[in-house]
C-alpha cells in the first residue's frame, strides 16, 4: 500500500520551553561558538543620524547552522500565554544589544546617565526568514541602531569618541527540537564582537526642527503600540518609538528637510502599514502628524506576516533526501497562499509560511506525487517539520 499522507508533523512542545529557557540563563546551551565581527559604514553620526553597524558573522565550525534574519533589538522576555483550545504559541528569535562606553576616561568617570542604544527594526511589515550558514562560512547584516550619548552633572551630553561593542544572541521557546527531530542545528547562545571607535556629533546648529503627532484607531481614539518610524527623503530610517496609552509621538532635533513617518502596529499578523510625508523648512519648523489604523480586511496573501518554517524530508530509511520538490498550499477559506521551494542535497529547506494549516504535496523526478500537512504554530520565532517521503516509481 503506497504511503501517502503519512507525515511525522512536529509542533511545538511548550512543555520544553521553562527548561530550556532557564538552560540559557545559566549558560548551559549546547551550541556551536560563532565569531563576530563589526564594522561601520561611517566613522561618525550626528543627531538625530542613526549608525549602520555591519555584523560579519563567521561560522568556524565543521556544521551546518541556520540563523534569524533579521535580529532584534533586545526586549524583555516575551511571555507565552496558552488559552482553552488554541495551540500554543512560540516565541524567540535573534537580538543585537549594543554597549556604548566613552572612549576619554575623564569623560567616563563624569557620566551621571549611561550612553543609550536602540536598535531599530523593520519600517515596513516584518519578513523574517532563516539564512543557512554553511561551515565555515560567512554571513553579514547591518543593524541601524540609534544612540545617545552619555550625560554628564546637569544632563549635558558627552559628545565625541566612545568605544561600541555588539552582543548577537539567539534563543527559541522551541529550539530543542531542531537537533532532537531533525537534526538540523538552529543557533543559539551569544556572541560578543570586537570594539570600534564612533564619534558622536551633536545637531547642527540649523537641526530645529519637530515633528510629533499620534496614532488612533477608526474610533479616532489614541492607540498603544504602534512602531512610529521617521525616515529621510531617501527613505533611510533615523528613529523609532513604540507609542503608549496617549497614541503620541515626537522627534526633534531634525534638519530642515522632507521626512517620511510610517507607523505599524507591532501585534498585527496582516500588514497594517500607513505612511505620511512631511516637509520642515525655516517657514514651518515644527509640524504634527495624523497616522490612523482601520481594521485589516485583506484576501492578498502577500499582506500576511509570515514565519520561517525549516522542513526536512527523510525517506523510509530515514536517510535525507534531497530534490524533494514541495508546494505549500494554505487556504482560511478568504485567503489562498502558494509556496515553493526544493530541499537542498541535506534534505532541508526553509520556506516562509502564514501561520495555520498548510497542505503539501511532494515530488521528486520519476516518483508519484505525495500528499501531507503540517499546522504552522501561530507567534513569533520559528517551526520545524520532518516529513516522510516514499518514491514510488511512476
Amino acid at each position: 500500500m503506497h504511503l501517502l499522507f503519512r507525515r511525522i508533523a512536529l509542533v511545538c512542545l511548550f512543555a520544553a520551553w521553562l527548561p530550556l529557557r532557564v538552560a540559557h540563563a545559566q549558560g548551559e546551551v549546547n551550541s556551536p561558538t560563532l565569531k563576530l565581527l563589526i564594522s561601520l559604514k561611517q566613522p561618525y553620526v550626528a543627531e538625530p543620524e542613526a549608525a549602520r553597524i555591519v555584523l560579519h558573522i563567521h561560522n568556524p565550525t565543521s556544521q551546518t547552522l541556520w540563523l534569524y534574519r533579521r535580529a532584534r533589538g533586545k526586549h524583555s522576555s516575551e511571555e507565552i500565554v496558552l488559552e482553552e483550545n488554541q495551540p500554543a504559541k512560540t516565541s524567540g528569535g535573534s537580538t543585537v544589544e549594543v554597549s556604548l562606553l566613552p572612549a576619554d576616561v575623564q569623560a567616563a568617570q563624569s557620566v551621571v546617565t549611561a550612553a543609550g542604544a536602540t536598535t531599530l527594526e523593520y519600517v515596513e511589515m516584518p519578513k523574517p526568514r532563516l539564512i543557512k550558514l554553511a561551515a565555515g562560512g560567512d554571513y553579514e547584516e547591518t543593524a541601524i541602531v540609534h544612540l545617545q550619548p552619555a550625560l554628564a552633572d546637569g544632563q549635558k551630553p558627552i559628545w565625541g569618541n566612545y568605544q561600541l561593542t555588539v552582543k548577537y544572541a539567539a534563543i527559541y521557546s522551541n529550539g530543542d527540537i531542531f537537533t532532537n527531530s531533525l537534526g538540523a542545528n538552529l543557533w543559539q547562545g551569544e556572541v560578543s564582537s570586537n570594539a570600534i571607535a564612533i564619534d558622536l556629533r551633536p545637531p547642527l546648529p540649523d537641526a530645529i526642527g519637530v515633528l510629533n503627532g499620534t496614532a488612533v484607531g477608526q474610533d479616532l481614539q489614541p492607540r498603544a503600540g504602534v512602531r512610529v518610524s521617521l525616515s529621510d527623503a531617501q527613505g533611510e530610517v533615523i528613529n523609532q518609538q513604540v507609542t503608549e496609552g496617549d497614541g503620541r509621538f515626537s522627534f526633534d532635533h531634525l534638519p530642515m528637510a522632507l521626512y517620511w513617518v510610517t507607523g505599524r502596529r507591532e501585534d498585527a499578523a496582516q500588514d497594517t502599514v500607513t505612511f505620511h510625508h512631511q516637509e520642515l523648512a525655516s517657514s514651518l519648523t515644527s509640524a504634527s502628524v495624523q497616522l490612523a489604523f482601520f481594521p485589516v480586511d485583506s484576501d492578498n496573501p502577500k499582506k500576511y506576516v509570515r514565519k520561517p518554517v525549516l522542513i526536512r524530508v527523510f525517506d523510509l530509511h530515514r536517510q535525507p533526501l534531497g530534490g524533494v520538490e514541495l508546494d505549500a498550499v494554505y487556504t482560511n477559506g478568504q485567503v489562498i497562499d502558494d509556496v515553493k521551494a526544493v530541499t537542498s542535497d541535506d534534505g532541508t529547506v526553509a520556506m516562509e509560511l502564514i501561520p495555520g494549516r498548510n497542505s503539501f504535496s511532494l515530488k521528486m523526478h520519476g516518483c508519484t506525487e505525495q500528499g501531507d500537512r503540517a499546522d504552522v504554530a501561530p507567534g513569533a520565532g520559528v517551526d520545524a517539520f520532518r516529513l516522510i517521503y516514499e518514491c514510488v516509481k511512476k
